[in-house]
């Protein structure tokens, strides 16, 4: 958990800030200055509000900047819109206004500071190491010119697991910084579906919508008429569908369905891959909405979505390989574990920053990169949780690659951190097993 040091010299403020914090950080307080040296070992961010000095803060702020990298939040005056300039001037991270909604929006504006902060911090080690790379070759190639025999010719030795994913990894990344990849685009079904549901429109709205996409459109009243949904009377509509799975449903199987399309490769060879990736996705996804209404979750249709994109990186990562492949620039892996161990190792980052690209939110993205790496997330939200678990329980039934002596000490672990106990992780595999098999998704 980050430790957040609050500078506020109000009392009643700090208690404020504290309710609103509590859950997230530890929290460190101080109420005064006496411009002595600071000293902030551990500490991972820093809320500063006006109050703090006599100036403002800015001459804290000031100390702070110039002595530390740390992150800094300022809560500045609603009527002295300068000040917020001034401390960006001199090096805090971002600011909040003191307003009535504060104390409502103040965790999160931490968690997004954080967040950003570390982000900066890994792109300046990766270009440091990208340098550092960049000279180690330039003498590679330097003694290699200055070679004047040739050597006998040999049996081109094959590369170790490691210098081959460096290797594809290098020209992963190398092909993306020149723009010749070329990156999946997000359905555009879901983003306008995702407006409609969100402004109320009528029925007549999104039936129109939906009715544009025929495969959508079968494949949604093929589910309201499967064993799990149907009834007495057939659907042969897409009114008659969403009347039957509901609206909130409607857009969870639209999602389904429109991300299938994701999910293909220019080399054949990646195909069935693809489609084992496709349905751990989709049971991800509801096994996270279980989760997330057992544990009393406030968004458990966001949730759903969080499951749903959480291995999107693996899905880029095959994208690319299998591209790259089909042009002649990388050789294949050189075997199916070490493509499992490439896409192990990267598609957390990756899937991360196609999420970035996509404009999805931050929280989605945040998923996508540490949802096998709780370790690593500065801040463990319950959502985050809830798909951690729900991608454990989705492999434990069948759709993944499940390791009995790791995975079921981490099925144990983070069920505990939400709430969830073990007859409820039972409920959970039981009502899986039978929405994959009823749902009339056929997973082709």
């Amino acid at each position: 958990m980050n430790r957040v040091l609050i500078c506020n010299s109000q009392r009643n403020e700090l208690e404020a800030i504290q309710a609103a914090l509590r859950n997230s950080y530890t929290l460190h307080l101080m109420s005064s200055w006496d411009n002595t040296p600071l000293d902030f070992q551990g500490i991972d961010a820093i809320i500063l509000d006006v109050n703090f000095t006599q100036a403002q803060g800015l001459d804290f702020l000031m100390e702070v900047c110039s002595h530390h990298y740390i992150p800094v939040l300022l809560i500045s005056p609603p009527d002295d819109p300068q000040c917020a300039i001034e401390a960006r001037r001199i090096g805090a991270f971002n600011y909040c206004v003191k307003t009535e909604r504060l104390y409502s929006v103040l965790e999160m504006a931490v968690r997004e500071m954080i967040f950003a902060y570390n982000d900066q911090q890994e792109l300046k080690h990766t270009i440091m190491a990208l340098k550092a790379r960049v000279a180690i070759l330039e003498g590679q190639l330097k003694e290699k010119t200055a070679q004047t025999s040739t050597p006998p010719v040999t049996a081109k030795a094959k590369p170790d697991n490691q210098q081959q994913r460096a290797s594809m990894l290098q020209e992963i990344a190398k092909r993306l910084n020149n723009g010749e990849i070329n990156l999946p685009s997000f359905p555009n079904i879901s983003y306008e579906l995702e407006e409609l549901v969100r402004k109320d429109a009528g029925m007549d709205e999104i039936t129109a919508l939906l009715r544009k996409d025929m495969v959508i459109s079968a494949k949604l009243i093929s589910v309201a008429n499967s064993p799990r949904y149907g009834g007495l009377r057939p659907s042969n509509t897409v009114e008659q569908a969403i009347n039957v799975l509901g609206l909130n449903t409607s857009k969870e199987f639209v999602d389904i369905i429109a991300n299938r399309a994701l999910y293909m490769a220019r080399n054949p060879k990646y195909q069935e891959i693809l489609k084992d990736l496709w349905k751990h996705g989709v049971a991800c996804a509801h096994a996270s909405y279980l989760i997330a209404q057992l544990a009393k979750l406030s968004r458990p249709r966001e949730v759903f979505f969080m499951g749903l994109m959480h291995d999107i990186g693996k899905l880029f990562l095959i994208q690319i390989i299998s591209e790259l492949q089909t042009r002649n620039v990388i050789d294949p892996p050189p075997s199916k574990k070490s493509l499992d161990d490439f896409l192990e190792k990267y598609h957390g980052l990756f899937g991360r920053k196609l999420l970035e690209i996509w404009k999805l939110p931050s929280e989605i993205a945040v998923v996508a990169q540490f949802h096998e790496a709780l370790e690593q997330a500065t801040t463990v939200t319950r959502e985050l949780l809830a798909v951690a678990l729900g991608n454990l329980l989705a492999k434990r039934a069948g759709y993944g690659a499940y390791n009995m002596k790791k995975d079921d000490a981490e099925v144990e672990r983070t069920a505990k951190s939400i709430g969830v106990d073990a007859a409820n992780v039972q409920e959970i595999l039981k009502e899986l097993i039978v929405f994959m098999e009823e749902t009339g998704l056929s997973f082709d």
